[in-house]
């Protein structure tokens, strides 16, 4: 099922469960704002509807999925966490799965792996949250649970490899320059523009 499909169905579900139309309509205009890359104008429809009164758990994942796509993580999961145990499967499934992977780029395994985990369960035949999890795993097992800190290199003095690297990029360099500056016999001034 693509992205647009269950766009479409989650908002098409919040109309017909909705008893005032109006939230459930700006759903679906959010909907389609998202998938237009107007993020800002989904984000305005999703709010209205959160304030009219819709279904909580559907607008709340829509608007992780705006910020998430804003590069707002924080904002993504602190909405996504609001959501708690949905009650619908496909959205618990989407939702264990996108906060997985926010999770995973930005470096946090462990919770990264208990997220795609919970999305397994869910879908057990889901070949990218298998895929996902074993990522998770030799990551969490290669780094722990986070990135490792990085040391500091002092710039002013190189090591003997970074120095043998840059004397040889440097001649890489230098040769092709000066293959670039070459008259080529072959072509003739006139043969220019």
């Amino acid at each position: 099922m693509g992205r647009r499909t269950l766009l479409l169905l989650l908002g098409t579900s919040l109309l017909v469960s909705c008893t005032d139309w109006n939230a459930g309509w700006l759903v679906i205009q959010g909907n389609n704002a998202f998938q237009r890359g107007d993020f800002q104008r989904a984000n305005l429809s999703y709010l209205s509807a959160r304030d009219a009164g819709a279904a909580s758990e559907v607008i709340n994942y829509n608007l992780g999925n705006v910020y998430n796509a804003l590069g707002e993580t924080n904002a993504a999961l602190a909405v996504w966490n609001r959501i708690g145990r949905p009650a619908d499967e496909e959205l618990a499934f989407r939702l264990a799965f996108n906060k997985g992977y926010l999770l995973y780029q930005r470096g946090q395994y462990d919770e990264a792996f208990q997220a795609f985990r919970t999305a397994l369960t869910l879908r057990p035949g889901s070949l990218d949250a298998k895929r996902n999890l074993e990522i998770c795993l030799l990551k969490t097992q290669s780094f722990g649970s986070a990135l490792p800190a990085r040391t500091r290199v002092d710039k002013t003095d190189p090591g003997e490899t970074q120095k043998a690297l840059l004397d040889y990029i440097n001649r890489l360099e230098g040769t092709r320059w000066k293959a670039n500056n070459r008259p080529d016999s072959a072509a003739s001034s006139s043969s220019d523009w």
